[in-house]
């Protein structure tokens, strides 16, 4: 059978796209660059001043942090991601004073997810976000407001609560979507004792609601036990005891439109020594009004829960402790061009209910993306 020469031409050309393909894809060495991972870069400035504190890491310009992600499919039973964040060194990482010195260079994350595990099980090895609550797992530049409640900072930490260890995920048959997650960590972080043998374990239960096609309702519960940091080598523990509440309305009557977000999160500790009746909260509700503006409001509290100001042992700093009835309120405005992008401006006012001590501070924060990354986190 005879081909025509314009067909035979075009056999030949098609024929040869595959390989043209594969060289594309390959590397100087011959290596695929199928192979290579998802590299992003994240980066955190501000610019802030404050009325009443007059050190320099609450005045002027600095940056924030800088956060490296590598994602990759490792082989078809694990996904790898590692995440190395960059940030300010302060007195708690071992400097003399609370002046930024230098930088401090250390993996957030960096763990494996087994892929396709028997009865939809999941599987999470290595250094992880603890799933602790809606604000504590969330890397800076997550963050709805740029600095962490008080109520996470004081108790928890004001940067993302990771830890090494082993996590296990399964659905729950209910008639709606819920997940229960259970793991066991190191406890190397804050409020752990890391010197302790003792592991630290905890839990948490997520149900979802589908409200009506354009908004979602999620009611969750945490759970944490392990020796506490307030009193190293004593053996003491500490339970700490979390819910939240989301509701999300998106419409979608347009690409980018109206939007409501409005979330409730309660942390209370609880430490074997009875050590004042800790608690805190915060509520936070983010409205998009424009399809690149948001505006957000916030208010929160973090009660050391004694009848009057002392220091606790060990604590002299609020990274590691809480020593009154501290509150915040806050007000923003966003401008989000892409996700790549946004540029923030924040009034904060913190009130000591004990000491009666106040601070207003008003902060801009430009939070910039390159590179192929992961959507946030629900």
């Amino acid at each position: 059978m005879l081909v025509p020469a314009r067909t035979l031409f075009l056999l030949m050309i098609l024929s040869g796209l595959p390989a043209l393909a594969s060289a594309q894809s390959s590397t100087l060495t011959g290596a695929s660059r199928s192979m290579n991972p998802a590299i992003s870069v994240n980066g955190l400035i501000r610019g802030q001043t404050s009325r009443e504190n007059p050190t320099g890491d609450l005045n002027g310009f600095k940056l924030d942090g800088v956060e490296l992600q590598f994602i990759s499919v490792v082989d078809p039973f694990w996904k790898a991601n590692f995440n190395i964040g960059m940030h300010p060194a302060h007195a708690h990482d071992g400097e003399e004073d609370g002046h930024d010195e230098g930088m401090v260079v250390h993996v957030e994350e960096g763990y494996i997810d087994g892929q396709s595990l028997p009865g939809g099980l999941g599987l999470r090895v290595g250094k992880f976000a603890l799933p602790f609550g809606k604000h504590a797992p969330l890397h800076m530049h997550q963050f709805p407001f740029s600095d962490a409640p008080v109520v996470i900072a004081a108790f928890i930490g004001d940067h993302i609560f990771s830890d090494t260890g082993a996590l296990g995920t399964v659905t729950v048959p209910v008639p709606w979507y819920a997940d229960f997650r259970i793991y066991g960590v190191n406890g190397d972080t804050m409020p752990f004792d890391a010197h302790n043998k003792n592991l630290v374990g905890g839990g948490r239960l997520t149900n979802l609601w589908d409200m009506t096609e354009d908004s979602t309702l999620e009611l969750s519960g945490s759970y944490l036990h392990g020796p506490d940091a307030r009193h190293p080598g004593e053996n003491k523990s500490v339970d700490m005891y979390g819910a939240d509440l989301t509701w999300k309305w998106v419409s979608s009557a347009r690409t980018r439109g109206p939007a409501l977000h409005m979330t409730v999160e309660a942390v209370l500790p609880d430490y074997e020594e009875g050590e004042g009746d800790p608690w805190g909260w915060y509520g936070l509700v983010q409205y998009r009004f424009h399809r690149n503006w948001w505006a957000g409001l916030a208010a929160g509290q973090a009660d050391a829960g004694l009848d009057h100001h002392e220091e606790v042992p060990g604590h002299e700093d609020h990274d590691h402790g809480l020593e009154g009835d501290l509150r915040e309120y806050k007000v923003n405005f966003t401008f989000v061009p892409s996700e790549f992008s946004s540029l923030r401006a924040e009034m904060v006012y913190y009130q000591d209910k004990v000491t009666m001590e106040d601070d207003l501070r008003f902060i801009v924060q430009a939070n910039f993306t390159i590179g192929s990354h992961p959507a946030h986190l629900y």
